[in-house]
């Protein structure tokens, strides 16, 4: 199938050995990283990111990691297979001049892997609440941000060890998605609803889930000098799981990159605060 996705019919624009890859919108070609661990029980190209990165005028490429969603090729779970996926987007597509780059979260931190071992492919690069590897969030201490005394923080930490190990159901993958959602917005109006469906309880977690070890791994701080392309950097003022010194971090390592902060979001400032997101984005496109 080569024609375009629309938002109200999404189907893979491309499923090429097993990966399918998605082409939404008009424009400029904008590559959108997807989450590695395939957390939000959706494809990227149907979450608010893409939506209103589309709604700037942009045309989104985006893929279905192997193992999730449509992508029907047996999962690696490595930092490499992202990587080879987001060029294999590319080439599908036609695409292959240097394009802009984003990610969010995990996302995000395959965008900074992506315009590290490629540089020459990305145009402007794009972090939000990204950190540089697993060890800043050791450095920079997620667990304060949340209640440690509470049951639901050690709930989060005893189903995401399980989940990480390959154990668990889908069931407990919701569940475990459901309390990070939670902690992760400041409007709790926001907050998605995963819902646990009959049948889920003897159904396998996400073979994905298994990137929370890979992730904690992963270290480029040492290497942020090395990002040639401009650089915005997001960062919810609120943002429990990547907190703002993880931001900090990139911004006072990358040569070019500027620094946004979003005072009453947490996580995903593109849900709690649309309209300044897309104003600060399609600002710094326009100037750089």
């Amino acid at each position: 199938m080569n024609a375009r996705v629309v938002y109200d019919t999404i189907e893979p624009a491309t499923v090429q050995k097993g990966l399918a890859v998605y082409d939404v919108g008009q424009g400029e070609p904008l590559l959108l990283l997807p989450y590695p661990h395939g957390y939000t029980l959706r494809s990227m190209a149907e979450g608010e990111l893409a939506h209103l990165l589309v709604g700037l005028g942009r045309r989104v490429l985006t893929f279905d990691p192997p193992g999730a969603y449509r992508s029907t090729r047996p999962a690696q779970v490595t930092m490499p297979e992202m990587l080879g996926c987001a060029l294999e987007t590319l080439d599908v597509r036609g695409v292959s001049e240097a394009v802009d780059l984003a990610g969010h979260s995990m996302g995000g931190l395959c965008a900074l892997a992506f315009s590290l071992e490629h540089p020459e492919r990305v145009k402007r690069l794009v972090l939000i609440d990204t950190i540089s590897g697993g060890p800043a969030v050791v450095r920079w201490g997620w667990q304060r941000h949340y209640a440690w005394w509470s049951a639901d923080f050690w709930r989060y930490i005893v189903w995401g060890f399980r989940l990480m190990r390959g154990g668990g159901s889908l069931a407990l993958h919701k569940r475990h998605a459901q309390l990070l959602s939670h902690a992760s917005y400041v409007d709790k109006s926001k907050v998605p609803k995963i819902c646990v469906e009959e049948g889920d309880e003897r159904r396998p977690p996400p073979v994905r889930d298994r990137w929370a070890g890979v992730a904690r791994k992963l270290d480029y701080s040492g290497r942020l000098g090395q990002v040639r392309a401009p650089t915005l950097v997001c960062v919810g003022r609120h943002d429990p799981q990547t907190p703002l010194p993880c931001s900090e971090e990139l911004v006072q390592g990358i040569p070019d990159a500027r620094l946004v902060v979003f005072e009453r979001s947490g996580h995903s400032p593109f849900v709690e605060e649309p309209a300044r997101f897309a104003a600060e984005v399609a600002a710094f496109m326009e100037e750089v």
